[in-house]
């Protein structure tokens, strides 16, 4: 029986040998087994000097550094064809080869190992140097680029990343290929999310989200907002095997966009300011007048059980609505950082007319609601969307100078297309019988320090910055006016999905 074994092994070295690739197979641990004549001449190592030695110490490829082949397919047990590295021989020089790595299974077919073949590129002088040539020039188009350019592999490690990626995030490119790109550069509150997010795509089981924004986390620690644009990258079978991203540094942006919310509110406030002020002393006012009545009454001795539980009643009901008010109103005023969460539509629409109906009533304009007690939730910042009904609100009682009718109509609206999508919807409806707004300016309304209104009544940031707060909501707004007739604002938010919908009003 051991001789039939030698004469096998006798047979299977004569083979190796006669071919005319490089031809070596490693163990689990990925120690070399075997090494063939080919693969001397390329490397410059005598079998003697390889066997059991561990490959990579061996090539010393540039993916020894982090993504490595070889571990993958012990892993997976899947091939990986005609890749191009480069390798370290014996004497110091780097050598360009093409290899195609498969694994070696046992008779009960468990991987035992893997054999790679592997072909000198500089043989083929003119072939590689216009590989080489190509190669250079990509790199250099993805060099100035103005923005992130970055690949990983279906696990997670970076095969790519560009000078611009390299700048954003603070690192050398030596210092980032090869690495996991979830450990290395997302923050730590956000890794686990986003891998397991990142698995499913990969294992096909959660379609790509093309377009988003999110955080990175630098070399120095700073963390910066990116907007991603993302594809996912296939073998020749249409298998996943990554993902291609290019992203755009928004911090600034996103900075300033918050600036600009505040100091939208701020005018906000103080356009409500004078009629909220007016609101709060009416009860105030008839509290007083309470008070010093029965003052009065318990100085003269001539309290009246009933009575006085009565006024005292009505004394307790102003002050309820006076802390209302206040306590909405600081609300609508503190600084707090946008949260996305699950939102009762209508909520926010009676918090918005807590703040303004005073201001309505002054104005001489009815109100009317129409509100869909049915509507699905939506995931949205409750500040922001509050903020944008007041605005659109106020510009709307100034557009009526002389009274007129405000309706608030809120409704469900499917197959609703926002960015090129089908999305089922909350829609919002805000129509005022005002002066209406020429058909030429409807298209500029949403365009910074664009205004309708008189010098000094407004410096035209408000409807841009409610169109902003839209966009960002992926939500889609319109306008549609008839001069002198009315205006209404459309405004629509995607539902929860259907699931969560469900859930999160089960857990209340």
């Amino acid at each position: 029986m051991r001789k039939e074994d030698e004469i096998t092994k006798e047979f299977l070295d004569n083979i190796l040998a006669s071919i005319e690739e490089g031809v070596l197979t490693i163990d689990k641990k990925t120690r070399i087994t075997s090494f063939n004549r080919a693969a001397e001449e390329i490397t410059g190592f005598k079998k003697e000097e390889v066997l059991n030695k561990e490959c990579c110490h061996i090539l010393k490829s540039d993916l020894c550094k982090g993504l490595c082949p070889l571990e993958e397919i012990l892993e997976t047990g899947k091939p990986v064809f005609n890749y191009e590295i480069i390798i370290t021989n014996k004497t110091g020089n780097k050598v360009p080869v093409n290899i195609t790595t498969s694994p070696l299974r046992s008779s009960n077919n468990e991987i035992i190992g893997a054999v790679e073949n592997f072909r000198d590129l500089t043989k083929h002088k003119g072939l590689w140097g216009k590989l080489r040539q190509e190669r250079n020039r990509a790199q250099q188009y993805l060099n100035i680029a103005g923005v992130i350019i970055v690949a990983i592999n279906d696990k997670g490690v970076v095969t790519l990343i560009n000078k611009k990626g390299c700048d954003v995030l603070g690192y050398k490119e030596e210092e980032i290929r090869g690495k996991n790109w979830f450990d290395l550069c997302v923050p730590e509150g956000m890794r686990k999310e986003r891998k397991d997010t990142f698995k499913k795509v990969m294992a096909g089981e959660k379609k790509e989200v093309e377009d988003y924004e999110n955080s990175i986390l630098t070399k120095s620690g700073e963390e910066r907002i990116i907007a991603w644009h993302n594809t996912t990258l296939t073998d020749e079978k249409g298998h996943i095997i990554g993902t291609l991203s290019s992203g755009e540094d928004i911090t600034k942006r996103k900075q300033t966009e918050v600036e600009l919310i505040r100091s939208e509110k701020l005018a906000s406030l103080g356009q409500l300011a004078a009629s909220v002020a007016h609101e709060v002393n009416n009860p105030l006012a008839g509290i007083l007048v309470y008070i010093k009545l029965l003052l009065k009454k318990y100085k003269e001795k001539k309290l009246q059980t009933e009575r006085t539980e009565e006024q005292l009643l009505k004394m307790e009901k102003e002050l309820e609505r006076t802390s209302r008010i206040i306590r909405n109103l600081l609300d609508f005023s503190r600084q707090s950082d946008p949260t996305i969460r699950p939102v009762e539509i209508n909520k926010v629409v009676e918090a918005a007319l807590l703040l303004v109906r005073h201001q309505i009533s002054l104005e001489n304009i009815r109100l009317e609601k129409k509100l869909d007690t049915q509507l699905p939730l939506v995931l949205a910042d409750f500040d922001q969307i509050q903020q944008v009904l007041i605005n659109i609100i106020l510009n709307a009682t100034q557009a009526m100078p002389d009274g007129g009718n405000l309706i608030i109509t809120t409704s469900i609206a499917n197959g609703i297309k926002i960015n090129e999508s089908r999305k089922n919807t909350v829609r919002i409806d805000i129509r005022d019988t005002g002066v209406g707004i020429p058909k030429e300016n409807l298209s500029k309304l949403f365009t910074p320090f664009f205004t309708t209104k008189e010098r000094g009544k407004g410096v035209g940031l408000g409807l841009p910055v409610v169109h902003g707060i839209i966009e960002r909501h992926k939500g889609k707004i319109e306008v549609d006016s008839e001069p002198d007739v009315s205006t209404t604002f459309t405004i629509y938010l995607e539902v929860m999905d259907e699931e969560k919908n469900k859930n999160t009003r089960r857990g209340r």
